[in-house]
């Protein structure tokens, strides 16, 4: 879902809520829990199944109730009385509108840098250069970063050994809202296909365990095919992993720019 969509989208329809609320005469306060809670949790309804990280939910879940509490202090005042706001409430609520601009503005040059005309105002020397500012994801460390460098050397040893050749064909073309195809194509070492194999793939951000990923058809002579698509911008790895002589080969391969 479109960031922009699903955070003002969702402030419009709280304060929709918020009035469907009054002309069925629920009460003030009823009318901004409901408005709030609502969409609050329709939203983590949604996120759940499409995770897109703490922060993004964070701003979610603090711009409905920010909107509800808003219209709660307005329409507070009884009738034939001069509105009037408190400093605190005023505070609070000018507080929760500039944490969501603040996160709404980190999460957008995360996923898609720096505007290119503010990055060469604020970064040294970037004046004519062409510029990747957005969040390539986290480098795993530890224990297991160390085991995965010798795992994939101790992969490429054994398909040397079984004598396959591995070609991943299309990665390139993958791009952010675009689908594009891409090929597996298993190869003996006498040139045959090797067909039968139950070959996934997988996009996943640079440190994250990467998911089961999807079933690439077979179209045969050793060649499997699927059509991926980049959720969003920046660094991601493409995981391919399939089956041989009873041990599993996982390959990755980082797509999208840095």
């Amino acid at each position: 879902m479109n960031l922009f969509i699903s955070i003002f989208g969702g402030m419009l329809l709280t304060a929709l809520l918020y009035g469907a609320a009054r002309l069925v005469k629920l009460s003030n306060f009823w009318a901004a829990v409901a408005a709030a809670g609502l969409p609050s949790a329709a939203y983590l309804f949604y996120a759940f199944y499409n995770w897109s990280g703490l922060d993004v939910v964070t701003m979610h879940v603090v711009a409905y109730p920010t909107v509800a509490l808003l219209l709660y202090v307005l329409y507070e005042s009884r009738p034939g009385k001069e509105l009037h706001v408190h400093w605190v409430p005023q505070l609070l609520i000018g507080f929760f509108l500039l944490l969501t601009l603040v996160l709404g503005g980190f999460v957008y040059i995360a996923g898609h840098g720096l505007p290119p005309a503010l990055a060469e105002r604020l970064l040294p020397n970037a004046k004519g250069k062409t510029l990747y500012t957005g969040f390539a994801g986290v480098v795993e460390h530890g224990e297991d970063a160390a085991k995965s460098i010798a795992q994939q050397r101790n992969i490429e040893a054994r398909l040397a050994k079984m004598g396959w050749n591995v070609e991943v064909i299309g990665l390139d073309g993958l791009a952010r809202e675009h689908s594009s195809e891409v090929s597996v194509r298993l190869r003996k070492s006498d040139g045959s296909g090797v067909n039968g194999q139950d070959v996934r793939f997988a996009l996943s951000r640079p440190g994250q365990a990467a998911p089961t990923g999807q079933l690439m058809r077979e179209v045969g002579s050793g060649d499997y095919r699927t059509r991926g698509v980049l959720p969003a911008a920046g660094v991601w790895l493409a995981t391919i992993s399939f089956a041989a002589e009873g041990k599993n080969i996982v390959l990755e391969h980082a797509v999208g720019h840095e």
